[in-house]
């Protein structure tokens, strides 16, 4: 029997357990304060930054300012304070302010604001608009304004190149809209109206002339590269060395005959043998964080032939064991070594060069050349196959000295809609609103009828 005493000893110590549990919750609750612990449980991690951001937002040197312009009633509101909480977790340099619209106008003027939640990112006295706002926008807008000064991609035209302002299926405009979205200037160049390639050329592409070059236009070619400048070389088989042989020459590679055929290529259920599969990569800055595989059809295979000490040279694109450069027709039944000429793999299929340069003022400098062994990768076609779109755009950022830009695109999240018919609609709700609070009703009723009885 329990007494008066014993009551209030138990009162007593369920109180002292409240007061012990509310102090535990308490300190637990400051603890989270002064070391906030994030743990996202989505899909594909779809509400954290991408590695990409995370790497680039860590290069960041100085402060930067990200402005927001969003009214307190719009909708967007908390995911954008959301979006910019997760760059501000990540990288306490960035500075972030959220106006309402309404009571700035001066600075509507100022930064010509023209909608609701356009966000102004400021970075070393340069700024950006961006709308609408995403991981994407702000990534890219960071890197542009991280690029000191212009960057020049120029293309070499005039001779069946592919071209980066068409669309056609094997041109290149989807590869050149990405490079501009990160802070490049876009610019063709006939060789036979100029007298030489621009100083300010930050990256020379020869995207696979279908037509031979001139003798003079090679020599314009050699004078850029005597002079420092990078190169992004894409050569498709029969078609690599026309008219360039000076300038395989020079660099030391030998494009070798054949397209490589890799049999891992229909593993994939790729009705096409000549399409290599690189899905390893060695220790590289191009292919830093790099986990996805990359497709290469009709490629041809290379080797560099130079002398050590000279060039800084890294194969860094392979095919895999099984494949081999075949030199046959391309119809019925294809074997490794149908004819004498032909080479197993691994193939090499992208070499990156690399030497120190001296200009006439002493000033030592990195001359960069990348050489590919296909150009169809990069094309409108192919660019959203696997990983070529990465490999592609850290290329370009390797050649043009923007190694701390060097990262992978923010990945996609993976398709969470559920479509469902008109009627599938109706059993559901008639399930959760009527048939489920029934059976509950009724199940209940029985317990308690049944334990009347006894």
């Amino acid at each position: 029997m329990i007494n008066a005493r014993i009551r209030n000893q138990l009162r007593f110590q369920s109180g002292l357990f409240m007061l012990l549990l509310l102090a535990a919750l308490g300190l637990l609750a400051w603890f989270s304060q002064l070391n906030p612990l994030v743990i996202d449980l989505t899909s594909n991690q779809r509400n954290s930054l991408s590695q990409e951001s995370i790497r680039l937002i860590g290069s960041l040197q100085h402060r930067l300012k990200i402005t927001v312009f969003v009214s307190p009633l719009n909708e967007k509101r908390e995911l954008l304070e959301q979006l910019f909480e997760r760059y501000q977790r990540e990288q306490p340099k960035i500075e972030l302010d959220i106006k309402n619209p309404d009571l700035y106008p001066d600075l509507l003027r100022k930064y010509d604001i023209r909608r609701d939640g356009e966000t102004v990112i400021e970075y070393q006295g340069r700024s950006e608009n961006i709308s609408p706002v995403t991981e994407t926008n702000v990534t890219n807008s960071i890197q542009r304004l991280m690029r000191e000064g212009e960057r020049w991609l120029v293309f070499l035209q005039g001779h069946g190149e592919r071209n980066p302002y068409s669309e056609a299926n094997h041109d290149l405009s989807l590869f050149a809209a990405q490079m501009a979205s990160k802070g490049f200037s876009i610019e063709n160049i006939a060789l036979t109206q100029t007298n030489s390639i621009p100083a300010n050329t930050d990256v020379l592409v020869i995207a696979s002339p279908r037509v031979p070059l001139l003798p003079g236009e090679v020599d314009l070619i050699e004078d850029y590269l005597g002079r420092g400048g990078n190169l992004l070389w894409l050569a498709d088989p029969e078609q690599a060395i026309d008219g360039l042989e000076p300038i395989a020459d020079m660099l030391a590679i030998e494009f070798l005959p054949g397209v490589i055929v890799d049999p891992n290529s229909q593993l994939l259920g790729l009705n096409r043998v000549d399409f290599a599969i690189v899905n390893s990569y060695p220790r590289h800055p191009i292919t830093r964080g790099l986990d996805s595989l990359t497709i290469f059809p009709q490629a041809q295979a290379l080797e560099f032939h130079g002398e050590a000490g000279i060039w800084e040279r890294l194969n860094f694109l392979r095919s895999g064991d099984s494949s081999w450069s075949e030199t046959g027709k391309m119809a019925g039944e294809i074997f490794n070594g149908d004819n004498d000429d032909e080479l197993g793999g691994p193939l090499t299929i992208g070499l990156t060069l690399a030497a120190d340069y001296e200009d006439d003022d002493n000033v030592v400098s990195k001359q960069r050349i990348a050489v590919v062994g296909d150009a169809d990768f990069l094309s409108n076609r192919y660019l959203g196959n696997g990983g070529n779109l990465e490999i592609g755009v850290n290329l370009i950022n390797w050649l043009s000295h923007d190694d701390n830009l060097i990262a992978i695109s923010p990945r996609a999240a993976p398709d969470t809609k559920l479509d469902l018919t008109q009627t599938q609609q109706v059993i559901i709700g008639l399930s959760f609103l009527l048939i489920l609070p029934v059976l509950l009703f009724g199940t209940g009723l029985t317990i308690w009828l049944k334990r009347r009885k006894r």
